[in-house]
């Protein structure tokens, strides 16, 4: 739980993967940002039809936030570094999203991350698509931004602190607790928002 921002695309060529290496690492640098260079360059820097065992690009990890992946597979589709290293629920012809929740990192580091995806976007990939909870992507409203992330919080809150006051009852399924508290959760944030 908590907010997060999606998306998904492909490299638009081959050649362009140590510029965006280079200029990633500028900016995870002048962070102060961990970051994890891959192979920096394709096969005879050139796309492949068939999918081979490395991985390439970079990540970082601002803080509080979940890894940024700017990761490619060898046909320069976009792959998160924890499938591929993971073989058993990796799945190349999987079209799915990249998801990074950034409910703790704060709407600061949000909005700083959601920047360099759209400059890199513009600059670098194909068939890209992203998807954001925060909203900002779509209106670039840094007050919608900290709304957002003030209503997440509240539902965090109002979440934790029902866990701690609501015991599971007896032959109830941790599902059915959850699913319990969730209800319970939202109905507090209905009573709030209308007070």
């Amino acid at each position: 739980m908590g907010l997060s921002f999606h998306y998904k695309g492909d490299l638009k060529t081959p050649q362009s993967l140590q510029t965006l290496i280079e200029e990633i690492l500028d900016v995870a640098k002048s962070n102060a940002w961990d970051y994890r260079i891959f192979e920096d360059q394709f096969p005879n820097n050139a796309f492949t039809s068939a999918i081979d065992n490395s991985i390439y690009g970079i990540s970082f990890n601002p803080p509080n936030c979940e890894t940024v992946c700017f990761t490619f597979l060898s046909n320069g589709r976009m792959c998160p570094v924890w499938n591929f290293e993971n073989a058993n629920c990796f799945d190349p012809d999987e079209e799915g999203y990249l998801s990074i929740k950034t409910q703790f990192a704060g709407p600061e580091i949000h909005k700083q991350l959601i920047v360099l995806f759209d400059y890199l976007n513009k600059k670098y990939f194909a068939n890209f698509d992203f998807i954001d909870e925060g909203n900002y992507w779509e209106t670039k409203n840094e007050q919608l931004l900290k709304e957002t992330f003030a209503k997440y919080s509240s539902l965090i809150n109002a979440f934790d602190s029902l866990l701690e006051t609501i015991p599971m009852e007896k032959n109830e399924s941790v599902e059915e607790y959850l699913m319990r508290i969730a209800e319970m959760a939202c109905k507090r944030k209905r009573n709030d928002d209308n007070q």
